[in-house]
């Protein structure tokens, strides 16, 4: 998925391994109701010169069963790619005022959604209701003034990334990079203060075949 500099669109296109090729592309464009919104939104922002262009983020996406979540530059505007069907939506975020936020899929396998507001910790989950729609619950807040230390007093904690199916959100400060266990509430330092923007941790590691053959292998002498 990305953002077309030359008509300002979002297209999406999914490549098959299978048959060696990429699918149709499908555009997110004046057709969607809730698109020419945002982009309204955006342009009567104050911002509009630098945030007016939908620009997708560079950040961790998060995929939840045959959809793809992304999102875009202005508002975190969340916009849902379904390779399946090979059909793009969006969707609004959870009311929230954070520039950082993170996508995850939470353990029940639904959408989450986490950004820090006032040193708190705030989780979603996108749920469906009795009437069948989805909509955004509230799940869970977290309070991290007294847990995530600060360089100083104007030092803000930003949510930069989570570990899929293990239940991590990464937190951002002027102390460090931290961890933080939703089930249990520990707090570990992994790294030490830089500019975080999206992490990907590293869950597993997989050494690709090269194409030799156990037949042609020759013992090694020492």
């Amino acid at each position: 998925m990305a953002t077309d500099d030359d008509d300002e669109l979002v297209k999406a296109t999914m490549y098959s391994s299978a048959t060696c090729a990429w699918s149709t592309p499908v555009t997110l464009d004046n057709g969607c109701e809730s698109y020419v919104q945002h982009r309204r939104d955006a342009h009567n922002s104050e911002y509009h010169r630098f945030y007016y262009t939908p620009y997708v983020q560079p950040r961790r996406v998060a995929l939840v069963a045959d959809e793809i979540y992304f999102t875009l530059r202005w508002g975190n505007a969340i916009v849902k790619y379904n390779w399946v069907k090979n059909c793009i939506s969006m969707i609004k975020p959870p009311p929230h005022n954070s520039y950082n936020i993170a996508l995850m899929l939470m353990e029940d396998n639904s959408l989450g959604f986490a950004c820090i507001e006032d040193s708190s910790l705030y989780l979603w989950s996108r749920k469906v209701n009795s009437e069948g729609a989805a909509e955004w619950v509230q799940c869970r807040v977290i309070e991290l003034k007294t847990m995530i230390p600060a360089a100083d007093p104007d030092d803000k904690a930003y949510v930069v990334g989570s570990a899929e199916g293990v239940g991590v959100i990464f937190v951002s400060t002027g102390v460090g990079l931290f961890t933080i266990k939703l089930n249990s509430g520990q707090i570990k330092k992994v790294e030490e203060p830089e500019v975080y923007f999206s992490v990907l941790p590293y869950m597993s590691f997989y050494t690709p075949d090269c194409g030799t053959s156990s037949s042609l292998a020759r013992p090694r002498t020492h």
